[in-house]
């Protein structure tokens, strides 16, 4: 609710976020007296959840978009984000079988899932028509750059317009603040469509899916069990709940969860924008699918995009290597691909990457219009510095270490730790939360008991290489990027 009120113009917004970030610190703290109080009143729960998820799809502030094209997808979003909240609603309460409304059971089918995610593509598509050149920084660096990478341009020496007055928006104009992984992701899209954002909803519904087959709604008669966790590690996020509570039954989870993907509040505000983050969740729920189906490889492959994507992503390098099933080795061999990835433009122009990646980010002042803490009391003329964002970080670490056990620890753990970033960092605004909001489905999704790694004998697991690992840097932006 708190992001999707707005773009961070104003400080109530964060109290929602704060609330929220409160409530998932005590999921992965010592309160089990919550968890427990959270695992009885699951339906009162999902019904809140449901009802928040209504209200907030009429929360769609969308910049730069006018017309029938406009309309057409609010209509869409809209109608997607009502189902899954009403499919929510039918699984938390569901009517009695001879009741009038037994129609409406049909909403908590898995099947619903197809529906709600055709509406949400439309609801993409018409928006990106809507505003096929939305004035943001960001849209404009990702097509040129994905533009000139097949005409072997550097995206660290571009510029995004012949000149500067020539620039039809505020913001970057020859900095790329990215690593190319984005741009790469994102590349044949533009070659194909013409418009990145294309690619970003192709991985938007990549991730719904991937994350639909975790928690393993994919057919009727699914039943989905909360996971108690694996040998080697610590606790499970869940400990305390049903899992160690015989009266509380388990509820398992509603076939619509992975659809909160799609239509969290502004999704589609989000997709109009440009904004980065589907790459990155698409990505880690391809990582947490792949480990809990055994296969390593791919569990690699898929984090070392996302490390190759973004900067603040190497902040999840402790997270990983804490979960037994993923560990130290295939963290060492994820990041080193990733600094194998961006190598060539690193060496292509050191300057010009040092630059753009890292300096650039990291001189930026604190903006009043950020969702953060640092955002709110620059108004009241109070400066905090950077030394309060090691220190919640360490805490943000140390919580993601409790609940390190199983994949919905991993997803739990890594969700604490770039909720934390946002709610103490200089830049946060809408875009930047959803990450974690997704990772936050992701761990609910994983109470389905998976085939993790972790469970082999220790002589079974995996052996690979040591690499490299890159530098580790916080992404902010000069726009609401």
């Amino acid at each position: 609710m708190g992001i999707g009120a707005g773009d961070g113009r104003g400080p109530w917004q964060l109290l929602f976020v704060l609330v929220g970030w409160f409530a998932v610190l005590l999921a992965a703290g010592p309160a089990e007296r919550a968890r427990r109080w959270a695992g009885r009143w699951h339906t009162a729960v999902w019904t809140g959840l449901a009802g928040l998820l209504a209200a907030g799809v009429a929360l769609r502030p969308r910049y730069y978009a006018a017309g029938r094209w406009a309309d057409l997808s609010d209509v869409l979003g809209v109608a997607a984000g009502l189902l899954t909240a009403g499919a929510v609603l039918v699984w938390a309460r569901p009517p009695a079988p001879d009741s009038r409304w037994r129609t409406a059971r049909r909403l908590a089918s898995p099947a619903c899932f197809w529906l709600v995610t055709g509406l949400v593509v439309a609801a993409g598509v018409a928006m990106i028509m809507a505003a096929p050149q939305p004035r943001i920084d960001v849209f404009h660096l990702l097509q040129v750059s994905a533009g000139g990478l097949f005409d072997g341009h550097d995206m660290y020496r571009q510029q995004w317009a012949p000149s500067r007055a020539e620039y039809p928006v505020y913001g970057l104009f020859d900095v790329y603040p990215y690593l190319p992984g984005t741009t790469l992701l994102l590349a044949p899209f533009h070659l194909l469509f013409g418009d990145v954002r294309y690619g970003l909803l192709a991985a938007l519904v990549l991730a719904a899916v991937t994350v639909r087959r975790i928690a393993g709604v994919t057919a009727p008669g699914w039943q989905a069990r909360r996971d108690t966790g694996t040998p080697g590690g610590g606790a499970s996020p869940w400990a305390g709940t049903t899992d160690s509570d015989p009266s509380v039954p388990d509820p398992g989870v509603p076939a619509a969860l992975p659809l909160m993907v799609l239509v969290i509040p502004g999704a589609m505000y989000a997709l109009q924008q440009s904004w980065t983050e589907p790459l990155l969740i698409a990505c880690l729920a391809g990582m947490v699918r792949a480990v809990r189906a055994g296969r390593p490889g791919w569990a690699v492959v898929t984090f070392a995009l996302a490390l190759a994507s973004k900067q603040h992503l190497a902040l999840l390098l402790p997270v990983a290597a804490m979960w037994p099933a993923f560990g130290p080795r295939r963290v060492l061999v994820a990041a080193g691909a990733a600094a194998a990835l961006v190598a060539p433009w690193v060496l292509a122009g050191p300057a010009d990457f040092w630059a753009d990646a890292v300096t650039t980010n990291l001189g930026y002042p604190v903006r009043g219009d950020s969702l953060s803490v640092p955002g709110v009391l620059v108004h009241a003329g109070i400066t905090t510095g950077f030394a309060p964002m090691p220190l919640a970080l360490a805490g943000a670490y140390l919580l993601a270490w409790r609940v390190r056990a199983d994949a919905a620890g991993f997803c739990l753990g890594a969700a604490v730790v770039l909720l934390t970033l946002d709610v103490m960092n200089k830049q946060s605004y809408f875009n930047h939360y959803t990450l974690p909001m997704a990772l936050l489905v992701m761990t609910v999704s994983c109470r389905r008991p998976g085939h993790e790694l972790a469970a082999r004998p220790p002589g079974r697991q995996q052996r690979r290489r040591p690499a490299g690992q890159r530098r580790v840097e916080n992404r902010s932006s000069e726009a609401p990027s």
